[in-house]
């Protein structure tokens, strides 16, 4: 803003409201993305990023989750409407979740840049014609991800939606995941959600995974690890060295 528009917004509180009301009604159902894989330019494989990579819409949105998770926000190449991203200091951030299902789970093809197949593994979910068909798909983990593999079958479409528990105000955002190293722990992670009876304070968790496998490969990428912590409302009024004795800092 200009120095006479920020004298104005300064002095005139009800003018500030209205603005912040529109920038509000503006906002994407989703704030932004957490990401812990950034695509390649020339369409290789994508660079994993040891700390989360938040992408928006929104320039402000971008600001605040700079100032929450430390990094500077940038503008990336792309067409996308996120276009707007910040490599943050963290990676961990506490979140809330609004009970079992922020989780979503089903299986998508894309072929050619269009969905070719969608499915819960059982019956198909879309286009509409086809709702609850079966689809046929094998019924094991380990041969449905041999088809994905060989590009004749669907992969994971994992989806979770929170708040950032220090901004619930910036709204939701998500995380998408094609793994399938997640899958199995998706059950706990629902029932987890599901005892708490509500909104969750939870730990989202950028995690670096490697090792050697018996054949001597050496095995290294980011996968999401989620932990669930408490009730939100009971974070909310717990002391925090109330709460620093139920979790160590990190």
């Amino acid at each position: 803003m200009s120095n006479a528009l920020d004298n104005i917004f300064a002095s005139d509180p009800e003018l500030a409201e209205r603005a912040e009301r529109a920038e509000a009604a503006a906002r994407p159902d989703v704030a932004g993305t957490f990401r812990n894989y950034e695509a390649a330019p020339d369409g290789g494989f994508p660079t994993a990023l040891h700390q989360w990579q938040v992408t928006t819409a929104l320039p402000s949105t971008a600001e605040a989750v700079a100032e929450l998770l430390g990094g500077t926000p940038y503008e990336r190449e792309t067409e996308a409407e996120d276009a707007m991203a910040v490599n943050t200091d963290t990676d961990r951030v506490e979140v809330v979740i609004d009970g079992p299902g922020a989780i979503e789970f089903d299986m998508k093809q894309w072929v050619n840049g269009k969905l070719a197949h969608h499915c819960d593994t059982r019956q198909f979910l879309s286009p509409p014609e086809d709702v609850g068909v079966p689809c046929r798909c094998p019924g094991t983990l380990a041969e449905l991800k041999d088809r994905a593999k060989a590009e004749r079958g669907p992969k994971p479409a994992i989806t979770l939606t929170f708040r950032l528990a220090h901004d619930t105000g910036l709204g939701l955002f998500r995380y998408k995941s094609s793994g399938w190293s997640l899958i199995s722990e998706l059950p706990a992670l629902k029932t987890a959600l599901a005892k708490v009876g509500g909104p969750a304070l939870a730990h989202l968790i950028n995690e670096r995974v490697q090792y050697v496998t018996k054949g001597g490969r050496d095995v290294d990428y980011q996968k999401l690890h989620l932990k669930v912590i408490k009730p939100f409302e009971q974070a909310i009024t717990d002391a925090p060295s109330a709460a620093v004795e139920e979790e160590p800092p990190f």
